[in-house]
């Protein structure tokens, strides 16, 4: 009985060592594409200017000029490619913020304040512009003047940057749906 289950043994063993696996190869696909840049940058009260311009799209055709401080910072990573088929992101650390926060971002004031504080951002090639601007807390309220004296405090941001080529086909499970190719902001 001892030999009988050594011989088995051995003949399990000596199959599993001479089994190889095989199949059909793979689809080739294209190579994945890892062109992503981040960079921090802290801003100060003397970084900010004054007066910049940020329209706001509120829909139905209503476009809003609204005032700013901005700083535009440059950004040779924001290439004319990025612009046709990648993407930039920023977020920023709000003061009495510990963690990051995506932009736009809008926030009303602790103490009682008849605006709402707004970070935004635009891009062109090269360039990277953060805008700050007050929007009124209650509908038909003007927004008070002083944003031109207005000292800003130290703010943390951080821009990504996203190269890439952008596909004209989406695929499904039922198979393939085609899509505009997507052509910037």
């Amino acid at each position: 009985m001892k030999n009988a289950f050594v011989l088995l043994s051995s003949v399990l063993l000596m199959a599993l060592c001479a089994c190889k696996k095989e199949g059909p190869a793979g689809p080739v696909g294209k190579d994945g594409n890892a062109n992503i840049t981040a960079k921090k940058i802290m801003t100060m009260a003397s970084t900010w200017k004054y007066p910049g311009h940020y329209a706001l799209d509120y829909g139905n055709n209503q476009v809003k000029l609204h005032f700013s401080k901005y700083i535009t910072i440059e950004a040779p990573e924001i290439t004319k490619e990025v612009i046709d088929n990648g993407l930039v992101l920023v977020y920023m650390i709000p003061k009495g913020v510990h963690n990051w926060m995506p932009l736009p971002l809008s926030f009303q004031a602790a103490s009682p304040s008849d605006v709402v504080h707004n970070f935004a951002y635009e891009y062109r090639q090269g360039t990277l512009t953060i805008h700050y601007y007050w929007t009124a807390n209650t509908t038909g309220k003007q927004v008070p003047d002083g944003l031109e004296t207005t000292l800003m405090p130290f703010y943390n941001f951080r821009y990504v940057v996203a190269s890439g080529v952008m596909s004209d086909k989406l695929k499904t499970s039922g198979g393939e749906l085609q899509v505009p190719a997507f052509s910037g902001r």
